[in-house]
């Protein structure tokens, strides 16, 4: 058995939840970077608004890197596959499970439901963004989306836009990823 990594945060469904120290670099790079965005984009904002909705955006994002992992940790146990914990680093996030599936079906499945999870969030945060101000559609550049969004609007397309991304990029064949 691997020695464990990282600071353990919590559990869910009998798997132990870390983040590894490396998390915190890309927590206050996609805070900082959003940070910076929101303050061009808009300066109406008070500095605590926008570093405040950098901050969620980015616990959001991180949330949904971590649903993308229990779903495939709960496939793995669903298999009789025991997952002993999900780590959040630099590059996302990794379930230790210990044991490969049994049947390339098996495989598939675990490898499928994490994207699947992932364009789920993604889907339902874009919705809830375009059904509470009206369709996203008629906007064409980033910087406009910023410009016109509330907060948390914003916040939820942000990070819906980036569950679809995460989902695709996922989809890629090549280890890590799930392709």
């Amino acid at each position: 058995m691997q020695t464990q990594r990282g600071l353990r945060i919590g559990r869910l469904f009998g798997i132990d939840v870390r983040i590894d120290w490396t998390w915190l670099i890309i927590f206050a790079l996609v805070t900082y970077s959003l940070g910076n965005t929101f303050a061009e984009f808009r300066p109406e904002w008070d500095a605590e608004l926008q570093w405040g909705l950098a901050a969620a955006s980015a616990l959001l994002f991180f949330a949904s890197v971590l649903a993308h992992e229990l779903a495939h940790s709960l496939v793995a146990q669903a298999q009789g596959n025991p997952v002993d914990s999900i780590t959040l680093f630099l590059f996302g996030g990794v379930a230790s499970i210990q044991e490969e599936p049994e049947t390339p079906q098996g495989e598939f499945w675990m490898a499928l439901l994490g994207p699947v999870t992932s364009f789920f969030i993604g889907g339902m945060l874009l919705l809830l963004a375009s059904a509470t101000g009206g369709p996203l559609g008629a906007v064409s550049e980033p910087s406009d989306i910023i410009a016109e969004l509330e907060p948390v609007r914003l916040m939820a397309f942000w990070v819906g836009s980036v569950n679809v991304t995460l989902g695709v990029f996922n989809l890629i064949p090549g280890f890590p990823l799930d392709g």
